[in-house]
């Protein structure tokens, strides 16, 4: 196709094609294209509108540090759609994870701006630290402690001495003076302290000091004296007497014994010894503590008290076991007037020390109070109990019992009672005062009379009914123990089956009756063992008229039965000569009368009888064969041959049947063999002859 040059009229046409692009394509091809309810900007270039778009902006609901865990809200500029650097397309989203967030909006007029990046910190939450070291907690006058704690990401550090902060530059610091040293760890999340507290220590040498004494260095045996020395801290302390270690290792010790003392302090400095010579104490000796007696007298009197042992003057008497002020210095001391018992006590002294002190008691007989009887159980018992009477004891006294007001044996505060009647007791002191008790009735009920039994027996394991006689039912008590408190359940009459036994034991029994209870007697449960009987031989076979002997053993008498046959029933090993197969039951007891039984069979083989000739011509009379005996003999194999030697007939258990046929036919009169066999015992042979 050839192009046509534009002619006048395409020129005058020219316009109108311009006009219709400008006003009909242009805003086409300009003009974004909407899907859906966005637009795709095809031409964002040439829209006049997004010359300049919006930047969006991000806003929070909080801080953009975050501690682990929590979380923010980013929220963008409204607008028409969103894009956030995490892919989503929403106008806000939560966030948790550290980063650097950001969003593009597209505004209502279809114009894409994009907003500045926002960071978010995720803080962790700091773990309370220990403090470690490797380097001495004390040290010698100079020195330096290095302390650190494991690193946590985003922590600060304030290190702190006695509570004072003193360095926050790391998770490290050394330390130069003494102190107690802490670390605070602090972030986002709060604040913890260190779990321990390290304690740094800067010793110096110790001063010059001396043993000091609290007192008197010179004492009586028995005396002490405190010895101490300066206090310090992480130190320990030695003490020495006349130069050897002795115990006591803190500042202060109390000294008992003559001996020169000293002391050492050591700490990391060194050891250092107490200056000068120490202290020296000295003992002196005490007298020896003097002899004196007690001494007895009566109300309203006053007592002559005497020691020994001493040089007169050198005697110390006091009313009281330490301390106080003498009321005499002799050897006799006379009391004053005494309504009750004093005790005084009585030293020697040699004029710097004094004695041990002695007790001496200045015993006044009082009118005794009216003494009360009282029981240690029941007043009213059975016969063979007891009940123990007493009243308080004292020593200035002395007893007497009655019994229905008759005085009887028995000087002491108590007295054991196994007899019924009223008891009562005087007491008198050694100045004459008497005085009589309250009085106690005593009842003692008679037991009944021990039952009557009888020892019961069993042959073999098993249970037995033990009877006993005295009483009625109800009144019975059984016990497997002699001792046991408690009767048998249920165990109340005067018969008691014992449970299954498998050997011999004791039971006992008693009566109860009004309360009380007799003696327990003994009853034998005897279990005797059961025999064995024992036929030493099996079952054995003899002919007839032959003889055997039957061996039994197992006991200590024997009985056989059937008697028939035998030379003597009652022997264990009697000669059986039976007339026929029998039985023989072998009885076995032992010396308890326990019997058991066992038996064997004397088999007896009868001896055949073996006709030589029959007849069978059907008259009746010996129309067949018959063997005597031959019954006794089931399994006997009978064969009779003709004499050409051909087998005529055979049979095994033969009872006297044949009739001189064979196969069905008679045959002729004359003369045959026969073989009789019986298993494992004898053959027998012979001629038979047939006759008319």
């Amino acid at each position: 196709m050839q192009a046509s040059p534009l002619g006048p009229d395409s020129l005058t046409r020219w316009p109108i094609y311009l006009l219709l692009f400008v006003l009909v394509l242009f805003p086409l091809l300009t003009a974004p294209v909407a899907y859906g309810r966005e637009a795709v900007n095809l031409s964002a270039q040439t829209n006049p509108l997004c010359t300049s778009p919006t930047k969006p902006t991000i806003t929070t609901n909080g801080p953009t540090t975050l501690c682990a865990g929590g979380s923010v809200l980013l929220t963008a500029t409204e607008g028409r759609s969103y894009k956030w650097s995490t892919g989503a397309t929403t106008r806000s989203i939560t966030v948790s994870q550290s980063g650097i967030y950001s969003v593009e909006v597209v505004d209502v007029n279809g114009c894409t701006g994009k907003s500045d990046d926002l960071e978010v910190s995720v803080a962790t939450k700091l773990n309370r630290p220990k403090i470690e070291y490797t380097d001495p907690l004390i040290v010698c006058q100079q020195g330096s402690l290095k302390l650190s704690i494991p690193e946590q990401e985003g922590a600060s550090y304030v290190w702190k001495k006695d509570g004072i902060p003193v360095s926050s530059e790391s998770n490290e610091f050394t330390a130069t003076e003494a102190g107690v040293y802490t670390v605070e760890l602090s972030n986002f999340c709060g604040l913890v302290t260190s779990s321990n507290r390290v304690e740094f220590k800067i010793l110096e040498p110790i001063a010059s000091f001396e043993v000091q004494a609290a007192g008197s260095l010179v004492f009586c045996t028995g005396g002490s004296v405190t010895l101490s020395v300066p206090e310090y801290k992480d130190v320990t302390y030695a003490w020495f007497r006349n130069g050897n270690p002795i115990a006591g290792n803190t500042r202060t010790l109390v000294a008992k014994e003559a001996g020169t003392y000293t002391a050492q302090i050591t700490n990391l400095c060194g050891t250092y010894s107490s200056s000068s010579n120490g202290q020296r104490v000295e003992l002196l000796n005490l007298p020896v503590k003097p002899v004196a007696q007690n001494v007895t007298g009566c109300t309203k009197s006053a007592l002559t008290l005497t020691a020994s042992g001493g040089s007169p003057g050198m005697y110390r008497w006091y009313t009281s076991a330490s301390g106080g002020t003498p009321v005499g210095n002799e050897a006799v001391f006379t009391t004053p007037v005494l309504s009750e018992s004093t005790s005084y006590y009585v030293a020697i002294t040699n004029g710097e020390c004094e004695s041990e002190r002695v007790r001496v008691q200045a015993n006044i007989n009082t009118k005794p109070a009216a003494p009360e009887i009282k029981a240690s159980g029941a007043l009213e018992f059975c016969e063979g109990g007891s009940v123990k009477l007493s009243v308080t004891a004292n020593s200035n006294l002395s007893y007497t019992w009655l019994r229905n007001g008759q005085e009887i044996s028995g000087g002491a505060n108590t007295l054991d009672v196994n007899q019924s009647g009223e008891y009562a007791l005087t007491v008198q002191n050694d100045c004459g005062s008497t005085l009589s008790s309250n009085k106690i009735k005593v009842n003692v009920k008679p037991a009944p009379a021990a039952p009557q039994v009888q020892d019961m027996s069993v042959c073999g394991p098993g249970s037995l009914t033990l009877t006993a006689r005295g009483g009625a039912n109800g009144e019975y008590r059984w016990y497997d123990n002699a001792t046991t408190a408690t009767a048998l359940a249920g165990a109340t009459d005067a018969t008691f089956t014992t449970p299954a036994l498998q050997n011999s034991r004791t039971y006992y029994v008693s009566l109860v009756r009004n309360g009380c209870e007799s003696s327990r007697v003994p009853v034998q449960a005897l279990v005797f063992p059961v025999p064995q009987a024992v036929a030493s031989v099996q079952d054995i076979e003899i002919q007839s008229g032959e003889s055997t002997r039957l061996l039994g053993s197992g006991g200590a008498n024997y009985s056989w039965s059937p008697a028939l046959g035998l030379d003597n029933p009652t022997s264990a090993t009697p000669t059986a000569t039976p007339e026929q197969t029998t039985r023989y039951t072998l009885t076995v007891k032992n010396e308890e009368g326990c019997q058991d039984t066992t038996s064997v069979v004397v088999t007896v083989r009868q001896l055949l009888v073996i006709p030589n000739a029959f007849s069978p011509n059907g008259d009746g009379v010996n129309d067949t064969w018959e063997i005597e005996n031959i019954e006794y003999f089931p399994d006997a194999k009978v064969e009779i041959y003709n004499r050409w030697g051909t087998l005529v007939y055979e049979r095994t258990n033969y009872r006297g049947e044949w009739n001189g046929t064979y196969r069905n036919a008679p045959l002729p009169v004359s003369t045959y063999f026969y073989l009789i066999t019986i298993p494992g015992k004898s053959k027998f042979t012979g001629y038979l002859n047939i006759v008319n």
